[in-house]
């Protein structure tokens, strides 16, 4: 029953991401280089007195942060991570958890994506006398790689099928010829240059003729901002040195390992991991887990659907392991000028027994 919530947002995400797939897999689509970011703030507060009796029954209220900035060449890559949330009650801390992760990668062969690294991790739970730090070095496989010109490619084509511009789906190989010019799009002197020669692809292709709407609906597309995805996976090991302990401990030299992916399921859809784990030699003694997950979906023109879980457990040596937790799920809705947000968070502090709920609805517009 503790976990009820959780397992029904994380049911809902995934079942969004098995059955809104795409003709082709974003993934397959690979850009020699990758830079994306991404910067999300979340906040809510709920406020209840109810005067028949004594007291305010409700006065909570929750701030989330959430960044990501990756950069992928075809000679080394960096992965900056970074997730926050505090629960208010009565105006004071309740509840908060923090993470952070950065990691340089620097490839060593052509043929596969091997990469030697140096990183440092952070977190922190309300109620550790200090928070975790430590830096690492070490080897690892894996890639990342910028599929926004695909994702592109893919809505130019939804939106010409939705305007009857063209009458079937395009093939996966006009559809990756299409990705490419996007992908291309600095070569162009315009915008409409690009235009035109995806243009081209498609009515080569699709035997058709588009109209100017239709050729102003592919530039509205190619200039859309805030629809960047990305795609891969990448796992490393090695050791690392502990600049801070949780508990004042001493401090010790690490065993870690961590593992980081990222999905597309379709067009406006991202799904991220990161997992990290590291102890001393005698890991299974003494060790800290981390994990964060995060999923954005535009689930409609205005409507976008985010969620966040963040976990972390210490296991400090001879003592008992401290788990927090904490997710939030968000439906944001843009309606003539009016924003209107339903939240729901959950939050598990170390020591808790049971879950905080917390579920807001708000609502603003500008007027002037």
């Amino acid at each position: 029953m503790k976990m009820k919530w959780v397992t029904f947002i994380l049911g809902t995400v995934l079942i969004g991401v098995v059955v809104m797939g795409t003709p082709v897999s974003l993934c397959d689509y690979r850009s020699p280089q990758t830079s994306l970011s991404d910067l999300k703030l979340t906040l809510s507060y709920h406020y209840f007195d109810d005067p028949a009796t004594a007291g305010v029954e409700i006065n909570s209220g929750r701030i989330a942060l959430n960044y990501s900035r990756l950069y992928d060449s075809p000679d080394f890559g960096f992965t900056l991570t970074g997730a926050g949330s505090l629960d208010l009650s009565d105006f004071a801390i309740a509840a908060g958890l923090g993470q952070g992760t950065g990691t340089f990668r620097y490839y060593l062969s052509d043929e596969a994506p091997i990469f030697g690294f140096g990183g440092a991790d952070a977190s922190y739970s309300l109620g550790q006398a200090e928070p975790a730090v430590d830096v690492s070095i070490g080897l690892g496989y894996g890639r990342f790689t910028d599929v926004t010109p695909l994702a592109k490619a893919v809505k130019i084509q939804d939106d010409l099928l939705a305007a009857g511009a063209i009458s079937d789906p395009l093939s996966d190989e006009t559809l990756m010829a299409i990705a490419t010019e996007i992908g291309k799009k600095a070569e162009y002197a315009t915008t409409k240059d690009l235009v035109a020669a995806i243009e081209q692809v498609i009515e080569n292709a699709a035997g058709v003729t588009l109209d100017a709407r239709a050729l102003l609906t592919i530039e509205d597309d190619i200039l859309a901002t805030g629809d960047e995805v990305s795609c891969g996976w990448a796992v490393q090991a090695g050791l690392g040195y502990e600049l801070v302990d949780p508990y004042d401990d001493t401090h010790d030299i690490l065993v870690t390992a961590s593992a980081d992916a990222a999905f597309a399921p379709q067009p406006g859809a991202q799904l991220a991991f990161h997992a990290g784990f590291h102890g001393p030699f005698d890991i299974m003694a003494e060790n800290t887990l981390t994990v964060n997950v995060s999923y954005d979906y535009a689930l409609k023109e205005d409507v976008d659907l985010v969620f966040n879980y963040q976990f972390q457990r210490i296991q400090p040596r001879g003592g008992v392991a401290a788990e927090s937790q904490s997710a939030t799920c968000s439906v944001m809705f843009n309606l003539g000028g009016a924003d209107i947000s339903i939240q729901v968070g959950l939050s598990k502090a170390a020591g808790a027994i049971d879950w905080s709920k917390d579920v807001t609805i708000s609502a603003g517009m500008d007027l002037l």
